[in-house]
């Protein structure tokens, strides 16, 4: 149940805000103009008149917050919870058409849950130490592990798992680096956790863009304490190398881009896996603003149909796992679903959003926007999305099982333990990826390499 929005002029006093707040049971204000206001919590009112010196008679507009975090009134209560913990705030505001309709709390959206996503956020948030960190992320496993059995949507999860996953780097960056270089330094994100589809702590993929004008011998040390941070909260170090203590991945802006541009005329097959990891960054600390020219220079890409032939090549990589008639094939390991399932969709997706100008790296959101861009056909990118959701949760229910019984995890399923309709599932996705990458060899003329 949404708690009413209560609108107030920014002058109104605080005490008038505290009166009216209790008399009409909420723990918020909307503060200025019904179009654009800002927020105050209770919080905001009560350390501004107990701990920072404020009078009863002070004016709440100074207290406000901007921007509002909203939800739409037709999502789901999931999407809620991501967004409070990506934007590490207990409270958004409910719109439907640009109106806003009331209020929702973390407390109302944990009740139907039991997550405690929450906990883990603000234990991040106190984190004054690598060790603190390291407790506070702990959690991570039990809660994916809790909202899977309970069903979450596989997409939500991730988003999630991954608002999660990014503040933890973060705090580990702020942790690390001197406050004084945030603004020479931006810290990204590659390959899943850059598309928001990690849910298990995997290798890392992660790189730096430093200032052009940053001249800091500590550099180095910082990189390599970075990256045995990130092992000690179990990020395994990437067998590719693809971490910041590796200088390939830590470049000025300049030299991204200049690295970029040469991109376009290499078709070697480690330079295109290098490029599909770049393609899917995303800045979770320092200074974003570092990124854009890069990522304007990453986009530019898609506009040489050479490149972008190569480029989606290695979405018909591997053999779909099926028989002639259809039904799923496996090996004595069990079926490796990346491979079959989950590479060629990613990939193809990649590919789609890179020649289309499609800046988004989530998969589930390329898909979308690439039917708003007339791409795909609305029933093709439902499929695919579909399927791809169909191959995450099966892979992720045998991980948490093996994790269960002390075994390594990895991208096989063993699909003999599988429910018949999850078998059937399967099977149904398999043919969707088969589907797709025919329309992938169609689109970028692939049959010819």
């Amino acid at each position: 149940q949404l708690a009413p929005a209560l609108f107030v002029d920014p002058a109104t006093s605080l005490a008038e805000c505290v009166r009216l707040m209790r008399s009409r049971h909420v723990s918020c204000l909307l503060v200025g103009e019904r179009g654009d206001p800002a927020i105050a919590t209770r919080t905001d009112i009560l350390y501004a008149l107990a701990l920072a010196g404020a009078g009863p008679d002070a004016p709440v507009g100074p207290l406000a917050r901007k921007p509002l975090i909203a939800v739409e009134a037709h999502a789901v209560l999931f999407q809620a919870l991501v967004r409070m913990t990506r934007h590490r705030v207990e409270r958004v505001v409910v719109r439907e058409e640009g109106r806003i309709l009331g209020t929702l709390g973390l407390t109302e959206v944990l009740s139907h849950y039991s997550s405690h996503s929450h906990l883990i956020g603000m234990r991040l948030e106190r984190a004054e130490s690598i060790e603190e960190i390291a407790e506070a992320g702990r959690g991570l496993t039990e809660l994916v592990a809790t909202l899977h059995a309970q069903g979450a949507k596989m997409s939500y999860l991730m988003e999630l798992v991954s608002a999660l996953n990014s503040r933890l780097m973060a705090r580990v960056f702020e942790q690390l680096l001197p406050r004084e270089l945030h603004s020479k330094v931006c810290l990204l994100v590659l390959g899943s956790e850059g598309r928001s589809e990690q849910l298990l702590k995997t290798d890392q993929d992660n790189a730096l863009i430093l200032a052009d004008d940053l001249d800091w011998p500590g550099l180095e040390d910082f990189a390599a304490q970075f990256s045995a941070a990130l092992a000690q909260l179990g990020y395994p170090p990437c067998p590719g190398k693809v971490m910041v203590n590796n200088p390939k991945w830590r470049l000025p802006q300049r030299a991204w881009r200049e690295r970029l541009i040469r991109a376009a005329d290499d078709y070697d097959s480690n330079a295109m896996l290098e490029l599909a990891i770049t393609v899917d960054a995303r800045p979770i600390a320092g200074n974003a603003g570092l990124f854009e020219p890069v990522a304007e220079q990453i986009h530019s890409l898609g506009r040489n149909d050479a490149l972008m032939r190569q480029f989606a090549a290695p979405a018909l990589n591997f053999h779909t796992p099926l028989t002639l008639f259809g039904k799923v094939k496996t090996d004595e390991h069990g079926l490796d679903i990346k491979k079959g399932g989950i590479f060629p969709i990613v990939q193809g997706l990649r590919a789609l959003a890179l020649k289309s100008g499609i800046a988004e790296t989530n998969s589930f959101r390329r898909a979308e926007l690439l039917v708003d861009a007339g791409v795909l056909h609305p029933s093709d990118a439902s499929d695919v999305q579909q399927a791809l959701s169909v191959f995450m949760r099966l892979r992720l229910g045998d991980q948490l099982r093996r994790l269960r019984q002390g075994q390594a995890i990895d991208n096989h399923i063993d699909v003999r333990a599988l429910r018949t309709l999850d078998r059937e599932l399967l099977r149904d996705a398999l043919r969707i990826v088969n589907q797709f990458k025919d329309s992938l060899s169609e689109r970028f003329k692939l049959s010819g390499l």
